[in-house]
């Protein structure tokens, strides 16, 4: 017979275990799109390009968010093409944006370089990988990077030098080719997640050491594989989210911590479920906006996270109770809340076991068959700070 030991996580256990909430922001004051460029420059967050298919669109606008005063402003339009699904990053405060792809359906390698002081865009040397869209752009230490994207699939990385305006082909990804991941950068890493081949998504996390020119597999993040995702990083933890699993857009959002290599789900996007969004972070706060939907919808709406602590009014605590019975194969699940309280599994891997969807002020079982291991339970309502425990099965 197998024992169980249940243990209660408390939310003050290390930065990781800390709860998050979202925040509506002002929208952007222009056309919602999907497969714009997103990144912060100083204490300023950064929106450009992008597409709307549904009114036949495609831009090379560039807006400026503060989020002191909560508002937009536009600045200097990127030269060249209007295009959709470019790659950008930001160095040493400049902005970068290359690659793409216009309405004409022709690939893009020009390449340019933001000053915010001046507003002003300069040309700089062109991408020397094939000319593709759906890249994912990065900085690590002060060097830039493009890489992977369609067509057809890329599996190469190109870093960039600002100071000497050059490219240099870097080791390529060891494994499936692919388009439109997530990519973020901590203490000198970069960590690509994510992306899609065809009708195939993924859910694996890599690093790449510019030093070492190599890359590490690390733990897949949770839930379904997923492209046009997007990353953020705030004090020192990668967050992960959206994107689509080839067929529905998701709101869930994961934390990564890279001194552990573990993954906790943390309070998933409140608003509509959307693939091929932009996000940036300032000030240990992320930001995330714009994107499509399944039904084609585009937005133009943009939301902070912030944990709880950075916020006046934090969200009440979800009020709930589990128990895993593994001589029964049997979850149980207590919700004393009077909302419906949507219920995950999660293996230390990051694969989804099991989602439930329980009602309000009720006793739920269902059936749950789980071999030997660390397993984490989180449950939320979206009103609450979501309940997160771990338990293992002897």
């Amino acid at each position: 017979m197998k024992n169980i030991l249940l243990i209660f996580i408390s939310f003050s256990l290390n930065t990781v275990a800390q709860q998050y909430v979202w925040t509506q922001k002002a929208n952007l004051p222009a056309p919602p799109r999907y497969e714009s460029v997103g990144f912060s420059i100083g204490n300023k967050g950064y929106f450009g390009t992008g597409a709307n298919f549904n009114i036949n669109s495609v831009y090379n606008d560039f807006w400026e968010y503060d989020p002191v005063q909560n508002s937009w402003s536009q600045r200097a339009s990127v030269p060249g093409s209007g295009r959709y699904g470019a790659a950008g990053f930001s160095i040493n405060g400049k902005g970068y944006i290359g690659t793409g792809w216009t309405i004409s359906s022709s690939q893009l390698v020009d390449f340019y370089e933001f000053d915010p002081v001046n507003n002003t865009w300069t040309s700089k040397a062109n991408f020397i990988g094939s000319a593709r869209y759906d890249a994912i752009g990065l900085s690590i230490n002060g060097l830039g990077y493009i890489g992977f994207g369609y067509q057809p699939l890329k599996k190469d990385l190109f870093e960039y030098n600002p100071s000497t305006d050059t490219w240099s082909q870097k080791a390529n990804f060891p494994l499936v080719a692919r388009q439109s991941l997530a990519a973020f950068s901590i203490d000198g890493l970069g960590y690509f997640c994510g992306g899609a081949a065809g009708t195939t998504t993924y859910n694996d996390l890599w690093s790449f050491n510019p030093t070492l020119n190599l890359w590490t597999q690390l733990a897949n993040m949770p839930g379904v594989g997923r492209y046009g995702n997007v990353s953020f990083v705030m004090n020192g933890l990668g967050f992960v989210g959206s994107g689509s699993d080839g067929t529905t857009p998701l709101n869930d959002f994961f934390c990564y911590n890279t001194a552990s290599n573990t993954w906790l789900p943390i309070t998933s996007f409140p608003s509509y479920a959307r693939h091929s969004s932009d996000a940036f972070s300032i000030n240990n706060k992320g930001y995330f906006g714009l994107g499509r939907d399944q039904f084609a919808n585009h937005y133009n709406d943009l939301w902070e996270l912030s944990d709880v602590t950075s916020v006046n009014s934090p969200l009440p605590q979800l009020s709930i109770s589990t128990q895993f019975i593994p001589s029964e194969n049997v979850f149980k699940v207590i919700n004393h809340a009077a909302s419906t309280v949507t219920l995950s599994i999660i293996g230390t891997s990051g694969s989804l076991i099991a989602m439930q969807h329980i009602p309000p002020a009720s006793d739920y079982s269902f059936p749950l068959h789980l071999a030997k291991g660390i397993y984490f339970c989180k449950a939320t309502d979206g009103n609450s700070q979501p309940f997160v425990t771990k338990f293992s099965v002897n």
